[in-house]
């Protein structure tokens, strides 16, 4: 495992090291990129996460099975909930398909972008923590709930172990989803490019990691979509 850290930085999903000067490095080991505060934070879509100091903003480079990168991302929120679960006993909201809620507030997002090369993938999955700030008003920070700062540096460094030790255990995707539908967070609309902006009634994570929804007196399975 590799860490890069910066005191500041447009994004640290941005081409910031050159692909060819590391993708070498993704082929035995995974490459955290990590920084105090973002510039251009990269939310969903064309949204921005705002990220100001005080906060966790990470990056994790992996090259994976491209049959893996789907479930790649399910599996870092699983991760990050179980952090937060056995380290200050705080059982967090699971909003399909990655982010994290605690009482109705947004407190960790998740996003991923991925390259595929034949049946190799490059991915970068770029983690938001709200520590020490809640940047938005429909956000929390870990230190409104337990009233108590943390160091950044020795929190990040914590959780980045976690999530590497993590990540080299098998976790079955029955398993897998059995965990995410515990705490599934369904108040939610739906906004999709087929079925438009309705609300919906969310019914559970399937097994192939899409969202089984109901609308219009019809059940549908959706594999992209936007939560809103």
């Amino acid at each position: 495992m590799y860490k890069v850290i910066f005191d500041s930085i447009n994004s640290t999903q941005d081409e910031i090291i050159g692909f060819n000067n590391y993708k070498k490095i993704l082929k035995n080991n995974n490459l955290y990129i990590q920084s105090f505060r973002q510039i251009n934070g990269t939310g969903r879509g064309k949204k921005k996460w705002l990220s100001p100091i005080g906060n966790i903003y990470l990056t994790i480079n992996q090259k994976l099975k491209a049959s893996y990168a789907l479930r790649n991302n399910f599996y870092i929120c699983y991760i990050i909930h179980k952090f937060f679960k056995i380290n200050f006993n705080i059982n967090l909201d699971y909003k399909w398909p990655n982010d994290l809620f605690f009482k109705n507030k947004k407190i960790v997002g998740i996003v991923v972008k991925s390259t595929i090369l034949g049946k190799k993938s490059y991915l970068k999955t770029g983690i938001g923590i709200n520590i020490n700030n809640s940047p938005i008003v429909d956000s929390v920070s870990l230190f409104s709930i337990i009233n108590e700062k943390s160091n950044i540096l020795d929190l990040s460094n914590i959780i980045i172990d976690f999530i590497e030790h993590s990540l080299t255990k098998k976790i079955s995707n029955k398993k897998l989803v059995r965990y995410l539908n515990k705490y599934m967070f369904r108040d939610f609309k739906l906004n999709h490019p087929i079925f438009g902006e309705n609300i919906i009634e969310i019914l559970s994570v399937n097994e192939d990691l899409s969202l089984k929804i109901k609308i219009d007196d019809a059940t549908k399975n959706i594999f992209f979509g936007e939560l809103v």
